[in-house]
């Protein structure tokens, strides 16, 4: 199977093409490479990462599938109904006007079968939220922040609490507020767990035995 693969990647970029064909060979190529199994795709491609890119907008036409893919910098490009880009390492996916684009975690190769179905609900939640631009993320609702501004929050948040208070909360939390358990964890006694919790309440000012509070706390030390 491995050697089909390749027998089919190379007529595709050998043969003979000119620009009315371009568009038909970069489609049947791109449908390959996101359909065929993982191990076959594995042995076809450099590692990566790669990126899928689905995207919905232009005037609908092959034309307009190809310039959005130039903008983005590859040629691996299926024009549709629902346009499928595939993007080398270093090639970026950024907003484009006119566009709504749903794009995939970065992958390996051998990744990509999984990569284009991440794409795939990317483009349902930026059509559902009219965003030009949803990327995959893979953890849970954290994964709804960006990463900056999560870390921005939860340097603010955290601030008053010195690394050895925050540890101790973070494993007090994660054993859901067993004083026993964070001791032994920590091999410390379970009064000095009880020290280091009243004083990290008193510092953030927040009221621990509240389940929101907690929930955003384990949020920022995430």
């Amino acid at each position: 199977p491995v050697t089909g693969v390749a027998v089919v990647l190379l007529s595709l970029l050998t043969a003979p093409r000119g620009a009315a064909d371009v568009s038909a060979r970069d489609g049947a190529l791109t449908r390959l490479l996101l359909g065929a199994p993982a191990a076959e795709v594995a042995a076809a491609l450099s590692p990566g990462p790669w990126t899928v890119v689905h995207a919905r907008g232009g005037d609908g036409t092959p034309f307009a599938a190809a310039s959005l893919a130039a903008e983005l910098g590859t040629e691996l490009v299926d024009a549709g109904p629902t346009v499928r880009l595939l993007l080398a390492p270093g090639a970026a996916a950024t907003a484009r006007p006119g566009w709504t684009l749903g794009v995939s975690a970065p992958a390996e190769a051998a990744g990509l079968p999984a990569a284009d179905a991440q794409a795939a609900r990317a483009l349902r939640r930026a059509e559902a939220t009219r965003t030009p631009l949803v990327r995959h993320r893979a953890n849970g609702l954290a994964g709804l922040v960006d990463p900056a501004e999560a870390a921005a929050h939860a340097r603010v948040l955290l601030a008053p609490l010195s690394e050895p208070q925050a540890e101790t909360l973070r494993t007090w939390l994660s054993l859901h507020g067993s004083w026993d358990r964070t001791a032994a964890a920590l091999g410390v006694h379970r009064n000095t767990v009880r020290q280091r919790i009243a004083r990290c309440a008193l510092l953030l000012d927040r009221d621990l035995d509240d389940a929101d509070v907690r929930m955003e706390l384990w949020f920022a030390l995430r």
